[in-house]
């Protein structure tokens, strides 16, 4: 019984494939805290929390993210949201924290400031 050898296109091919499939997993950057107006009311404490899967995850093999490339945005967005009127936050603060589970990995943003408008 003798070996199949691979054809060279084949390979080449599902080379492709895999980069095009890896460079997919990306994101736009996002300001945590963009600059306030010159003139604010403060209207007070404002909490938001997002989290974000990341299935397969190990040493060397990261991928297939769930929500993870926009736990940040979205935790904002919560924040703001929590304080009735608000447009914006100040004093931002970010606390990440993430745990392992048998197939991957949940990392959760808090994000927590004023509310202000």
């Amino acid at each position: 019984m003798t070996a199949k050898k691979v054809p060279l296109s084949v390979f080449r091919v599902a080379l492709m494939l895999g980069a095009i499939l890896i460079g997919g997993c990306a994101s736009n950057p996002f300001n945590a805290a963009p600059r306030p107006p010159d003139k604010f009311e403060k209207l007070g404490a404002a909490s938001g929390k997002a989290c974000g899967s990341l299935l397969i995850d190990g040493t060397v093999f990261n991928f297939i993210p769930i929500l993870l490339n926009s736990r940040v945005e979205r935790a904002y967005g919560e924040a703001v949201q929590s304080v009735p009127g608000a447009t914006g936050l100040v004093n931002v603060t970010m606390q990440e924290n993430w745990f392992w589970w048998v197939i991957g990995s949940t990392r959760c943003v808090t994000i927590t400031g004023e509310g202000i408008r």
